[in-house]
C-alpha cells in the first residue's frame, strides 16, 4: 500500500481504501481499478492524494472474471456470516411480532432492536457493503418480517450517512423495525394476493399504518416509533395516507422511514412481480421524489446509494453489458457505462436505462 498524489495516478491502479470527499461522501470504494473517468472524478473533489495498492491492474476492466459481483459477494465469508445472523434475527422478529399481535408478554422491542443494530455494528463491512448485502438478501420470503428487518437496516445506514447522533441513529433503526407491524392484522389472502388488488382490498391494506400505531401504543415506546408507523405512507405533497398530511405535519422520522420503505419495497420481489433494479427505484425518486419525500433524507440517500454501484457490472435495456465508471451528479439514474471500448453516457443517449445489476 502506498499514498499517491492525484497527479501521479494512472488507469489500473487499485484503491486501497474507501475514498471520501471532505463532506464524507463516498467517491470511490476500496478495491476499485481506477479509470481515466474515475481519476477525473477524484480531481473534481479537490483531493491531494489517496492510498493505492502496490499491484497495478494491467488488463481491461472488461477482462475481469465472468463471475458476477452478486456471485462473488454471496460467496464471501462476511456475506455468509451476515446471512446466518440475518436468519436468526428474522426468526426472533417473527416470533416477537406475532407475540405483539397476540398481546402476550413475549414481545421484547429492546432485545429486537439490539439484535438488529448488532447485525451492522458487529462487522467490519462499510455501509456501502452492507447495502450490497441487503440488496442480495433475497433467499428469504419477502414478507412483512423480512421487509421490516431490511428497512430497519437501511434506516440505520441512512442515519449514519446523515451523521445522526448515536441516540438518533438507534431511534431511526427502531422506527424502521416496527413501522409495518399493522400488516400482521391484514388477512393473508390479501397480503399475498398474486394479482391486482380490488379497490376494496386496497382500502383494507391502507388501514395498516393505523393498526400499527394501535399495536405499538400499548407499549412504552418513543412517540417517534409510533408516529413513524402511523405516518410512513404520508407524503410531503399531501398525496399519502391515512390522513393526507403534508410535510409540516409528518413526523421527521416517518419522513426518513418513507424513503427506506419505498426503496426496499421496489428492490425486493413480490408475489405479483420480480425485484426491480435499484436504478428503477432511483429513476422513480428522481421523477417524483422531491415532491413526495423529504429532500433532507432523499438526496443524501440517492447520492450514497448510486456511489455503491461504481464499477459494478450492469445490463442495459438495449441488451448490452458493461461497468458503471462514472455517476452523473445531476442525473443519478443515468451514469456512464463502459461497454467494451465504448463509453456510453446514458444521460446523453436518453432512451437506454440500466435494467439489472449483474
Amino acid at each position: 500500500m502506498q499514498r499517491v498524489l492525484l497527479s501521479d495516478l494512472t488507469s489500473g491502479m487499485i484503491t486501497a481504501e474507501d475514498v471520501f470527499s471532505m463532506d464524507n461522501q463516498l467517491i470511490v470504494p476500496k478495491g476499485i481499478a481506477l479509470t481515466e473517468n474515475l481519476i477525473a472524478r477524484l480531481f473534481s473533489f479537490d483531493l491531494f492524494s489517496i492510498k493505492i495498492e502496490d499491484e497495478i491492474l494491467t488488463s481491461s476492466l472488461e477482462n475481469f472474471s465472468e463471475t458476477s459481483y452478486a456471485e462473488k459477494l454471496k460467496a464471501s465469508p462476511d456475506y455468509l456470516a451476515f446471512k446466518e445472523e440475518f436468519k436468526d434475527n428474522l426468526d426472533k422478529l417473527e416470533f416477537s411480532l406475532n407475540a405483539l399481535v397476540e398481546k402476550n408478554k413475549d414481545f421484547d422491542p429492546h432485545s429486537l432492536l439490539s439484535d438488529t443494530i448488532g447485525l451492522i455494528e458487529n462487522r467490519e463491512t462499510h455501509n456501502t457493503g452492507m447495502m450490497d448485502m441487503i440488496l442480495n438478501m433475497h433467499d428469504f420470503d419477502d414478507c412483512t418480517y423480512t421487509h421490516s428487518l431490511n428497512v430497519a437496516l437501511i434506516c440505520n445506514i441512512l442515519a449514519g450517512w446523515l451523521r445522526f447522533s448515536p441516540a438518533e441513529k438507534e431511534l431511526a433503526t427502531a422506527c424502521g423495525l416496527f413501522h409495518d407491524v399493522g400488516k400482521l392484522q391484514i388477512p393473508a389472502e390479501i397480503m399475498k394476493k398474486p394479482g391486482k388488488l380490488t379497490p376494496a382490498e386496497y382500502q383494507i391494506i391502507k388501514t395498516h399504518p393505523l393498526e400499527s400505531y394501535k399495536l405499538l401504543s400499548r407499549y412504552e415506546l418513543p412517540d417517534e416509533v409510533k408516529n413513524a408507523a402511523l405516518m410512513h405512507h404520508e407524503r410531503c405533497d399531501g398525496s399519502g395516507y391515512p390522513y393526507g398530511f403534508t410535510y409540516d405535519k409528518i413526523n421527521r422520522f416517518a419522513r426518513l422511514v418513507a424513503v427506506a420503505d419505498v426503496y426496499e419495497a421496489m428492490t425486493s420481489s413480490r408475489t405479483y412481480r420480480d425485484a426491480l433494479s435499484p436504478f428503477n427505484a432511483i429513476t422513480y425518486f428522481e421523477n417524483d421524489g422531491l415532491q413526495k419525500y423529504d429532500p433532507e433524507f432523499l438526496l443524501p440517500f440517492l447520492e450514497n446509494i448510486v456511489n455503491t454501484f461504481l464499477n459494478q457490472k450492469v445490463r442495459l435495456t438495449n441488451g448490452l453489458e458493461g461497468r458503471i465508471i462514472y455517476v452523473n451528479p445531476v442525473a443519478l439514474s443515468k451514469p456512464t457505462v463502459k461497454v467494451g471500448d465504448r463509453f456510453l453516457d446514458l444521460k446523453e443517449i436518453g432512451n437506454v436505462d440500466i435494467e439489472k445489476i449483474v
